[in-house]
């Protein structure tokens, strides 16, 4: 089936298929190791959870994880997308052998189902009648008890189109078009409110499939059902210009906006600008990546990206790239591939270990925490998934196009070979800030050659076969136009500078970066609990100790002089910082380096900056102190938070979210309840915390621990840090091994508390 044409109808500003080769550095090795990691992966156990949704005998277990518990099928959705960029980046027979074997087994079990449906989320036949039927019971991770079913079966209609689209597998298309038949038969008899309630849970980029599915197939319907999909919650805002991100889901967000940008018009694609300025310019750090908890935090508090341990997660970017990558094809803003590299370099390749090639979930910025890596064949996260589809696709942020002239927008090793001109760029900018570029003529002709001046660079040098070429001082592009013939040979000489970039919220807390790289310190490599995530669940949360944040150096003073007491090192820099944990500050060298260098070890990204000694040691020491309180917390959930709530067995009836501060909270008109597990049996304390001015629970709303009725043993109010006014209560239980259960119940007519948190700590707090 690798015979047929590709679709290769490139957008106004990229390449066609094959023109752009990798020739080494970073971006090469990415996608050799994502070539081995999809090697890895047994097809038949991802296809598993389809052929038992389908009926049919088993040919393999299923994968553990989320695969099993109530995510199956969402990574053989990735996989087949995954494979069909990896073969048309290489070409391996290897390669489309597995994606064929995919393939294949996916026509069984559509056939063997009959409608058109394909999926492997539990009860995903029975779900499309029950939504027919108008049964809709939806909150933002789960629709009619299921887990995101929607967002899993996007997965599996997108592996489908990019089977087709990139792979060039035809029956791949016919596949997708039945699925989509089969939608539409149950939207067919749905209301819009009721599509608008289906769109509560979180459903992926399905907009963005019936888009990409209308323009192959040219159905005016699909796109109408594109349209359909596009969620008010989220688009109404961005049409009127407004951010209204704060507390919402980021990774649900930012698939939608996929298809606003992919879809054509005008107002959608209006509104995913309001959507990526709003994140890149005041809600991005300086690694490229977004979003705490997996949520929007306030744009105007940053601390929880100091404090938690669960940091930008690489979904985000990942999906950022998508909508800037599709921003590209119509326009050559700047801050579009200024904000690709600074993503592509410092998150995105990050997140791939440069060994055993395992993929990141969250990469914290608290000082000196470090991150946890998936283990193939265990953990089946959907940072996972889109690892394995994502880190062979950087080669499309390398060169852009104006009609007939290219333009070398990042500098890594890599061949343009396109309309009778071969661009062969040489570079590798941890070793050199001069790259090399041979410019290739088939034909004697004449054109236009750019070259990007990147903002982290004060200037360029150009030289053209030994020529000097006057380039302004504050020129952001050199143009070279002129007459090609034979090779020519370009050398472009970088001058980098060392940054301080502060948080977008003004708090006193930097990076520094040299060139395109942000530097970090390395702070060695004790206490890295389940850093390779394995065995039952595989937690991707990096659980070890926490330092005090008063341990972290401080660089001391205002203005340049203190901020920027650093000395360049090649690639490295020595930064002078003050350890403020003593009765003086005491002088301390740090050694820091790239980010995207620092594996398997604590790091320390962004350091507090700027005022004295006296205001830096204050600062630490409160942040220290509104986490001393959790030290006794064994176990711990955010209610809202979909991960979160997953791991700790929540079920519900009548239960919704809300969102104040930067913190979720959970009510119920009937009831909701987590089961919390200690380190061992024996008496704990459960505490609860219920937010003032919001619904406190009618007066039969209970609270049952271990299935008894439980009275708290003290209540207080108070303020309490990221949560605002808050009841808190301990209730004294004895803990089995195996945990116990924690439920909120309403009375007749009445509802529960708005639940903030639920925590399990150890009786002697």
């Amino acid at each position: 089936m690798g015979d047929f044409q590709r679709c290769n109808n490139p957008a106004p500003r990229s390449f066609p298929a094959g023109s752009i080769t990798l020739a080494g550095g970073p971006l090469l090795a990415a996608l050799d190791r994502s070539v081995a990691t999809a090697l890895t992966h047994d097809p038949h156990r991802l296809l598993a959870p389809y052929r038992h949704e389908a009926g049919l005998p088993a040919h393999a277990e299923p994968y553990g994880d989320w695969e099993s518990r109530g995510m199956g099928g969402h990574i053989g959705g990735h996989y087949v997308s995954a494979l069909s960029h990896l073969y048309a980046a290489t070409g391996r027979e290897d390669i489309l052998e597995r994606l064929r074997t995919m393939l294949d087994g996916w026509r069984e079990c559509q056939e063997a189902v009959g409608t058109g449906y394909l999926g492997g989320a539990p009860r995903g036949v029975e779900l499309g009648e029950e939504l027919r039927a108008g049964r809709i019971e939806a909150e933002p991770f789960a629709l009619n008890g299921r887990w995101v079913p929607l967002y899993n079966l996007h997965k599996t209609l997108n592996g489908l189109i990019d089977a087709y689209e990139v792979a060039g597998q035809a029956d791949a298309l016919a596949m997708a078009v039945a699925w989509a038949d089969w939608w539409m038969g149950i939207s067919a008899v749905l209301d819009d409110a009721q599509i608008e309630s289906i769109l509560t849970a979180e459903y992926g980029g399905m907009n963005d499939a019936f888009f990409r599915l209308a323009a192959l197939t040219g159905r005016d319907d699909l796109a109408a059902e594109g349209r359909r999909w596009s969620h008010h919650l989220l688009l109404d805002p961005l049409l009127a210009g407004e951010d209204r991100l704060t507390g919402l889901h980021a990774n649900t967000q930012v698939p939608k906006v996929i298809g606003y940008a992919r879809s054509g018009d005008a107002d959608l694609v209006d509104a995913a600008h309001v959507f990526w300025d709003a994140v890149v310019h005041e809600r991005t750090i300086s690694l490229g990546g977004h979003g705490v908890r997996e949520h929007f935090h306030p744009k105007e508090d940053f601390r929880a990206m100091i404090l938690e341990a669960l940091g930008p997660e690489s979904c985000n970017t990942f999906n950022m790239l998508t909508i800037t990558d599709l921003f590209r094809q119509a326009s050559d803003r700047l801050d579009l591939v200024e904000f690709a590299e600074r993503a592509i370099y410092n998150h995105a390749l990050t997140v791939q270990h440069p060994g055993h090639g395992g993929f990141v979930y969250f990469s914290p910025l608290r000082p000196a925490h470090y991150r946890v890596y998936s283990s193939h064949g265990e953990s089946m996260w959907c940072c996972v998934g889109s690892g394995l589809e994502s880190h062979c696709r950087y080669d499309r942020f390398l060169f852009s196009r104006d009609g007939d002239s290219p333009r070398v927008e990042i500098y890594e090793p890599a061949t343009l070979d396109w309309d009778g001109i071969r661009l062969e760029v040489r570079a590798d900018l941890k070793a050199s800030w001069s790259v090399v570029i041979d410019v290739t003529a088939a034909q004697p002709h004449r054109r236009t050659v750019r070259l990007r001046i990147p903002d982290w660079s004060d200037g360029a040098e150009v030289n053209v076969d030994g020529e000097l070429v006057e380039v302004a001082s504050d020129a952001r592009e050199v143009a070279l136009d002129r007459r090609w013939e034979g090779t020519t040979r370009i050398v472009l000489e970088l001058s980098p500078h060392l940054a301080l970039e502060p948080l977008p919220d003004g708090s006193p807390w930097a990076s520094f970066r040299l060139g395109p790289f942000v530097l970090a310190h390395r702070d060695g490599a004790d206490g890295l609990e389940g850093m390779v995530a394995t065995g039952k669940d595989a937690p991707h949360i990096a659980l070890g100790p926490r330092r005090r944040m008063i341990e972290t150096p401080a660089v001391v003073g205002e203005g340049e002089d203190g901020a920027f007491d650093a000395g360049v090192l090649g690639r490295r820099a020595m930064l002078t910082a003050f350890r403020l944990d003593g009765d003086a500050p005491v002088p301390v060298r740090l050694e820091l380096e790239p980010y995207n260098e620092v594996h398997d070890e604590r790091v320390t990204v962004y350091f507090p900056v700027g005022g004295s000694a006296d205001e830096l040691r204050t600062m630490l020491s409160e942040l220290d102190a509104d986490e001393l309180e959790d030290a006794d917390v064994v176990d711990v959930v955010a209610p809202g938070e979909q991960q979160s709530e997953m791991d700790h067995g929540y079920v519900s009836q009548a239960s919704r979210i809300e969102w104040t501060n930067a913190r979720s909270w959970r009510m119920a008109e009937d009831w909701f309840s987590y089961t919390l597990k200690p380190r061992a049996a024996g008496p704990h304390l459960v505490r609860i915390r219920t937010l003032v001015g919001l619904p406190s629970g009618g007066d039969d709303a209970v609270v049952r621990l271990g299935g008894e009725v439980a009275a708290p043993a003290s209540t207080v109010a108070r303020n309490v840090p990221l949560y605002g006014d808050v009841i808190e209560s301990l209730y004294e239980v004895e803990a089995p091994a195996d945990g116990i259960e924690v439920r909120f119940e309403a009375g007749p007519g009445g509802t529960t508390a708005g639940v903030a948190a639920v925590a399990l700590m150890t009786a002697t707090g």
